[in-house]
């Protein structure tokens, strides 16, 4: 897997307001087999990477084709960042290997996974929808009510495609068949609602799906599970099923598990917090160092346990955004110039963006987004002042304004930490709260903290 990550490369170009290339960097010429001097000022940007028209959203970007300078297409996907104060673009380019490995291991993954998961082809039923519409238009909603049994037809036109063996281990005894045959013994009036509420956004074109639904099992026990819906293809989807039911009625066992629930947290954290030791060993290292002291600095202001937690979780994973950000920029020995420091200021929003909809504590996401703000508005990405932002983001952003003076960089030596205790002190209440510079200082000098890696 190491050598997977680092097989992985990414590359930018740089255009302007009118989609000329401005300039490239290596790993560029290396991808697309263009040199430098054959696209500078030379070649625009639908010449290499298609008519903007063309490209498809995703979530984190867009997916195109990439027209190699021998005129092979290879399939890519590009984050777009404008900067109209210098009336540039900046495309970071990446290759889709991480995705040729995830779908070459598709089958495995669905038939070995713990979690009951279904595939799905909703083809057909999309079919009956555009019937539906040339009859309801949007009104849908007031159709179903009109017509309540067109859920049991909608439901008959599902075709399911592959059920893995967690879901029958799980579900002895059901059958799909029957679910079709009367759908409304499976289902309480409540789960019935849901499951309408669900449906109509499937009829808007939503695939991405994730709600709980009460059933009832071939047994005759009332069940509360929840349904993870993820499209694979155009009308084709994954169903994860967590069955919840257990957690209804099980509190004190559940309780007696967090122990072995916590472990598994903190290993998808430090998961998260690892993926940038295959981009940049420093970050890594980095991460862990802030963390550290972030959670020494939270329990000497005096903060809750959960608060303290939080901050450690936080800081561990700040920087996770810079994965997006080209290994050459971020291990360049000499100073940024300016393009280059704007991308790099990306980096917390990107983050945010990458950890949103994981259930983090909500001091995660705000130390994620808010760590580079400063009190005095000087901060990124928003400029926040003062109380708006958030404690935890104070506290990380003093421990990696330390760390990062006392650790060796490419560009220059280490400042030593005497240097930075004065730098935070320096700037005490313009850029760093008072009451964390304080609590910083007072544990390297009052109470010997030292970093334990």
């Amino acid at each position: 897997m190491k050598d997977f990550f680092e097989n992985i490369s990414s590359c930018f170009l740089i255009v302007n307001s009118q989609g000329l290339v401005l300039e490239c960097d290596s790993n560029f010429e290396k991808k697309s087999g263009y040199k430098r001097e054959e696209v500078k000022d030379k070649k625009h940007i639908y010449e290499i990477l298609g008519d903007i028209s063309s490209w498809k959203k995703l979530d984190w970007g867009y997916e195109t084709y990439l027209t190699k300078s021998n005129g092979e297409k290879i399939k890519i996907f590009i984050n777009f960042f404008s900067f109209s104060d210098y009336n540039l673009n900046i495309i970071t380019i990446n290759d889709f290997s991480f995705l040729t490995y995830m779908y070459e291991n598709y089958a495995s993954f669905i038939s070995q996974s713990p979690f009951p998961i279904i595939e799905v082809d909703l083809s057909e039923m999309f079919n009956y929808f555009r019937i539906i519409k040339k009859i309801a238009g949007n009104e849908i909603d007031k159709y179903l009510e009109i017509y309540p049994e067109a859920i049991y037809e909608i439901i008959g036109k599902i075709k399911f495609i592959y059920i893995n063996e967690s879901f029958y281990n799980e579900y002895k005894g059901f059958s799909f068949d029957a679910l079709k045959e009367n759908v409304f013994n499976y289902f309480t009036e409540e789960g019935l609602n849901t499951l309408k509420n669900e449906l109509l956004k499937v009829y808007d074109g939503n695939l991405n799906l994730n709600f709980e639904v009460e059933v009832i099992d071939p047994i005759g026990k009332l069940r509360f599970i929840n349904v993870y819906v993820y499209p694979v293809g155009r009308e084709r989807v994954l169903i994860y099923i967590l069955d919840k039911t257990k957690e209804r009625e099980l509190e004190e066992d559940l309780r007696r598990s967090v122990s072995k629930i916590t472990n598994l947290y903190n290993q998808v954290i430090n998961t998260l917090s690892s993926i940038m030791e295959h981009k940049d060993s420093y970050t890594a290292y980095h991460q862990k160092r802030v963390a550290e002291l972030s959670h020494a600095i939270a329990k000497e202001i005096g903060l809750p346990k959960d608060k303290v937690d939080a901050i450690r979780i936080g800081a561990l994973l700040h920087d996770i955004g810079k994965i997006a950000i080209p290994g050459e920029i971020l291990n360049k020995p000499g100073k940024l110039n300016n393009i280059e420091m704007e991308i790099v200021k990306t980096h917390p929003l990107t983050g945010y963006n990458m950890l949103k909809n994981i259930d983090f504590p909500p001091e995660v996401l705000y130390i994620v987004l808010q760590h580079h703000e400063r009190l005095d508005g000087s901060g990124y990405p928003e400029g926040l002042k003062n109380g708006e932002i958030n404690l935890s983001a104070r506290i990380v952003a003093v421990a990696d304004v330390v760390d990062a003076m006392i650790s060796h960089r490419p560009y220059r030596p280490p400042f030593g930490i005497d240097k930075a205790l004065e730098e935070i002190e320096k700037n005490k209440g313009t850029k760093y709260d008072p009451d964390v510079v304080d609590a910083c200082i007072r544990l390297f000098k009052e109470k010997d903290f030292k970093f334990s890696i």
